[in-house]
């Protein structure tokens, strides 16, 4: 992954045109003359990744890095810098996968940083790129001439270049930070102490002096809760006998009432609806009127029917000679003709064809079948028709029987409505009758109970209190106490308040405020000595956690710088060790006449001393030396690039920024450093400026800065992808 993706100047020292280095490759070189500018993009890289100090830039001020104009091109007010990150895999933390680091500076002076146009405090950018191992300085920054500065720099100085390239540089700023939040507190607490300290003799003055009314306010307590219930007894006893017939004032009885009245106008209206509504006994009349004469017609289509089948009978037997003599059959006719008239005289249908069977059977035995029959077609015509017209009336019967239960039904159900009605009509006006005899009973209560409550109020507001809180006091708990009892105790109350006289309110007052002061500051110490606490607990965490990952690198970091020392060097040996500290001796006190003389008491080491510096032990070969001083300027730029080399193989930082480190080594030496270079590429991205024919053949890509006649400095790309062959 490429982490830095490119960089942007304008206004930048030599650079006034907005400038766009592309870090698309691994190893990307800058090359160019001397003073056309190519170190000054390595001043750009520091100066975004947050340096301070303009001579760490090559400057006198902040002011001189922007671009101050030739006779061919003008000045221009501000300079920009913007670095482009890969956020990919969330070294920076925000929500985007490209982070755009920028710093702006104008001829006034004002700096100001920028993440993906946002504006961020310096302090809080110094800690997110000390999380991304990333620095304006030590060994992933070197500036030009500075190749020999890991062998130059002091032990302590050492110690801090490695701890940076392990990514230790976010635990040691959150420990300067807590320290410094620890020396803080340490201050505030000091000065909280002091100022309770200052306070709390003035405050047993003034609690002294409010001992003195704590027992006016006990008094005046008891008394007021006293009144309270007293008068509390006597408002809420006069308005439960004012409810105590009705459970209601006058005025919700009249409501009552009127409520009352309208309900019974409701009825009445509603009894009225109810006869007005009701017509069926009119129409049961009616329906039976009409019952009557259907009855009368059915009866007289019955007969009508009877005689035709009785003809039909008749007409339907064929004629035999008779077989019995004259006077028998002559007797059989005068009976059968009684038969018919009795039998036309019955109104029953039943009973009709009763008798005519009697009749058939008298003469199935004068007459013999066999005859030819007649034909009965008018007659059966006539028994048709009569048939036709009983079924309509007996339709129009039954029909007219159910309108006249149904109406029976409704006139029942309208009968009880009534009824209820009339009912509730008269519980109504019985209980207008009761209302009006308690609202006269009530109004007269009322008014005796007002002239009551009337003197109540004058009493309790002689008393101070306002006629509002009487009515919101609670109801006395108490069912039947003692109000004789309960007024002389207030009497005597009242007699000691007397007897112990005003309060002096602003005492009382500056107490009071004194015990909250004291309150707060003693609530503010404790959180004070809790955050010191914390913050002890913090920087103890944190040197624990820089000791064990120091230590527990910096045995690979010495193997790695031995190698690497023995490659550049063709043999010898070098190793790092961290310089031990003498502990302080503490004198044990004065020594006694006849005593043994005192021991020193050597201090304890409770904890690792993460000031100790690197100290560097070297045996070169062919060379004997006994101190860094005698080694050469490019045997010091060796030894300080096995150490940078030695610090990246154990903790590779995301990209390097070297300066014209390889100017000093010689061919050999700088071959070396290029094959390294190249080696190393794979773990991190490196931008180095260079002269050097061996580093730049190692470079992915060149960039070569040139200045025109203008006093601009340009740049040219070219991949050696692209480049002709020979």
């Amino acid at each position: 992954m490429i982490f830095l993706k490119r960089l942007e100047l304008q206004g930048f020292k030599s650079f006034a045109g907005k400038t766009t280095l592309d870090f698309t490759a691994r190893v990307a070189g800058v090359v160019g003359p001397n003073g056309s500018g190519k170190s000054n993009v390595i001043d750009a890289l520091r100066w975004v990744l947050g340096e301070r100090e303009a001579k760490q830039l090559r400057g006198d001020s902040l002011e001189n890095l922007i671009f101050a104009g030739t006779p061919k091109r003008p000045a221009v007010g501000l300079a920009k810098v913007t670095l482009y990150f890969d956020n990919a895999h969330g070294q920076f933390p925000f929500d985007a996968p490209e982070i755009a680091l920028q710093r702006r500076v104008d001829r006034s002076g004002t700096s100001e940083f920028f993440i993906n146009d946002e504006e961020v405090k310096l302090r809080d950018l110094i800690s997110m790129l000390a999380r991304a191992k990333l620095g304006a300085r030590g060994l992933t920054m070197i500036g030009q001439g500075q190749s020999d500065m890991f062998v130059k720099s002091p032990a302590e100085e050492r110690r801090i270049m490695i701890e940076e390239v392990l990514g230790l540089k976010e635990f040691r700023i959150k420990k300067s930070q807590a320290e410094r939040r620890l020396t803080t507190s340490a201050v505030n607490m000091d000065k909280t102490r002091a100022m309770l300290e200052e306070l709390l003799p003035h405050l047993r003055f003034l609690r002294r002096q409010k001992h003195r009314w704590d027992k006016r306010s006990e008094v005046e307590r008891e008394l007021n809760d006293l009144e309270n219930a007293y008068y509390s007894f006597q408002y809420h006893k006069l308005l439960h006998s004012l409810r105590a017939d009705t459970g209601n004032h006058p005025e919700e009885l009249e409501k009552t009432k009127k409520q009352k009245e309208k309900e019974i106008q409701e009825l009445e209206t509603r009894i009225r609806g109810i006869e007005q509504k009701t017509s069926a006994p009119e129409k049961i009349r009616a329906i039976r009127t009409e019952l009557s004469e259907l009855g009368a017609r059915r009866l007289t289509l019955e007969r009508n029917l009877a005689r035709v089948e009785v003809r039909m009978e008749f007409e339907s037997k064929e004629k035999n000679i008779p077989s019995k003599n004259a006077e028998e059959l002559s007797g059989v006719i005068q009976t059968a003709s009684k038969d018919i008239e009795h039998a036309l005289s019955l109104s029953g249908v039943d009973e009709i064809k009763t008798v005519l069977q009697k009749i058939l059977q008298s003469l199935s035995g004068v007459f013999q079948a066999g005859a030819v029959k007649e034909k009965t077609e008018d007659l059966d015509g006539e028994k048709h028709n009569i048939k036709i017209e009983l079924e309509k009336i007996n339709r129009d019967i039954t029909e007219l029987q159910k309108a006249e239960d149904t109406l029976a039904h409704e006139q029942q159900e309208a009968n009880k409505q009534f009824r209820e009605q009339i009912e509730i009509l008269e519980s109504k006006k019985n209980e207008i009758r009761k209302l009006d005899q308690q609202i006269q009973i009530q109004l007269f209560e009322k008014e005796k109970i007002n002239i009551r409550m009337g003197e109540l109020e004058r009493e309790w507001h002689a008393l101070g209190r306002e006629i509002t809180e009487l009515a919101s006091l609670p109801v006395s708990t108490e069912s039947d106490p003692d109000t004789g009892e309960m007024e002389r105790k207030m009497l005597k109350l009242r007699g000691e308040l007397a007897s112990i006289g005003e309060i002096d309110q602003n005492l009382v007052a500056e107490a009071s405020e004194s015990e909250k002061r004291y309150e707060f500051l003693s609530t503010e110490l404790e959180d004070l000595e809790k955050a010191i606490s914390d913050l002890k607990k913090l920087i103890k965490d944190l040197d624990e956690k820089i000791n064990e990952d120091f230590k527990s690198a910096f045995k690979l970091i010495n193997e790695e710088f031995n190698k690497y020392f023995r490659l550049m060097f063709g043999g010898g040996k070098a190793r790092l060790f961290v310089e031990k500290k003498k502990k302080p001796e503490v004198e044990a006190g004065e020594q006694k006449e006849g005593d043994e003389p005192p021991k020193p008491i050597v201090a304890e080491e409770h904890e690792p001393d993460l000031t100790a510096g690197v100290e560097i032990e070297l045996n070169l070969p062919k060379k004997k030396i006994t101190s860094l001083e005698m080694l050469s300027g490019g045997e010091k730029s060796l030894v300080s690039i096995a150490a940078l080399f030695a610090l990246i193989a154990v903790s590779p930082p995301p990209f390097l920024v070297l300066d014209e480190i390889d100017a000093p080594l010689d061919e050999s030496n700088a071959r070396r450093f290029a094959d390294l270079v190249k080696d190393f590429s794979t773990k991190s991205q490196f931008i180095i400026v260079t002269h050097n024919r061996s580093t730049m053949e190692a470079a992915d890509i060149l960039y070569g800065v040139t200045m025109a006649d203008d006093g601009v400095s340009k740049v040219l790309s070219l991949k050696f992808e692209e480049a002709p062959s020979a």
